[in-house]
């Protein structure tokens, strides 16, 4: 009996070991090998701001990390962005955050660039002035000083959306470029209207005066408002990166809507500024942004809006000639 049970367990180790020498005799790795990291760009044409927290809540929770990518931020000029997207490649994926104006504006300039995912659902830009201002129809323009940064960028198109959805010509204004002071000349009573984002100059304007007119641009004319750009090239070549980064940040905009009060705590750590100066001001603006991302599927693009917003820009003669408004967008990578 004693020599059975030697048998057995000689068996039970020789076995295995004649097994693993007929596979070429070395026992199988088990460890697994950590997965390769992707590294990409993501472009702002703005300074760290609270109006991108669903990048920020994305990137804090592990989104792109899980979707097999390791995210940096940078902030320029919406020009240079969309230059940076057309020309980066697909071994530097590289996407940025801009408006379909400009998509259709770029792809004009020969640069093959598209929306894959529309964070604002409504176009950001208001007028706006003092309380005591009457602002409840772009008629009450007339007899105003208006000022805009200048004549171009999503202030001026704003200003030119209000006149083409009410009739008024532009020669019966009184049109002022101010640059970027707008809000100062405003409370100094240098001009009468300004432009502006609907989260940030009337917000300030009610914390220092109690109250605000807005003029709300969206109520008039739906115009292709800001989303994540990146190349055709990345799109067609690169379609499953494309689809992680996509819908990473939808879990992170998903996330906002659920808890924006974490989501503000998150953004915090992506926004020096707003340690430093007035947080609770800051809060204010995640929340009135809040319903300009608003949708019932989140970041779909609606092509109604996009060929509304080609025709004005052809009406306008800001486009010379159409472009292929289809090719500008796709909603391939939320749905």
């Amino acid at each position: 009996m004693m020599q059975m049970r030697l048998v057995r367990w000689l068996l039970v180790l020789v076995v295995p070991a004649l097994m693993v020498a007929a596979c070429g005799g070395t026992a199988p790795n088990t460890s697994t090998e950590p997965a390769a990291t992707t590294n990409v760009t993501m472009l702002f044409g703005f300074i760290p701001n609270v109006q991108f927290a669903p990048f920020y809540v994305a990137d804090s929770k592990g989104y792109y990390e899980e979707a097999g990518l390791s995210v940096t931020f940078e902030y320029n000029m919406e020009t240079d962005v969309l230059q940076r997207v057309a020309t980066a490649g697909t071994d530097a994926p590289t996407f940025a955050h801009g408006s379909g104006l400009s998509v259709m504006l770029a792809r004009q300039q020969g640069l093959p660039v598209q929306m894959v995912f529309q964070h604002y659902q409504q176009f950001p830009v208001v007028f706006f002035a003092k309380p005591d201002v009457p602002l409840e129809s772009p008629q009450d323009l007339l007899n105003q000083s208006i000022g805009i940064p200048g004549r171009f960028g999503a202030s001026y198109y704003a200003l030119q959306a209000l006149l083409y959805a009410s009739g008024i010509p532009e020669s019966e204004l009184n049109v002022q470029e101010v640059g970027f002071n707008q809000f100062q000349l405003i409370l100094e009573d240098n001009i009468a209207v300004a432009s502006g984002y609907a989260m940030n100059e009337p917000v300030r304007l009610r914390e220092q005066l109690g109250g605000a007119s807005v003029l709300r641009v969206a109520d008039y004319f739906p115009l292709a408002s800001d989303g994540i750009i990146t190349s055709e090239e990345l799109t067609s070549e690169r379609s499953d990166l494309v689809r992680a980064f996509v819908q990473a940040t939808l879990r992170g905009l998903q996330d906002t809507f659920a808890n924006s009060d974490e989501a503000f705590e998150i953004s915090l750590d992506y926004i020096p500024e707003a340690n430093l100066g007035t947080p609770e001001f800051e809060r204010t603006v995640l929340q009135e942004s809040l319903p300009y991302w608003e949708a019932e599927n989140l970041g779909t693009i609606d092509p109604e809006v996009w060929q509304q917003s080609h025709q004005f820009l052809l009406d306008l003669n800001l486009l010379q000639a159409p472009v292929d408004v289809e090719a500008s967008y796709t909603n391939q990578f939320v749905q």
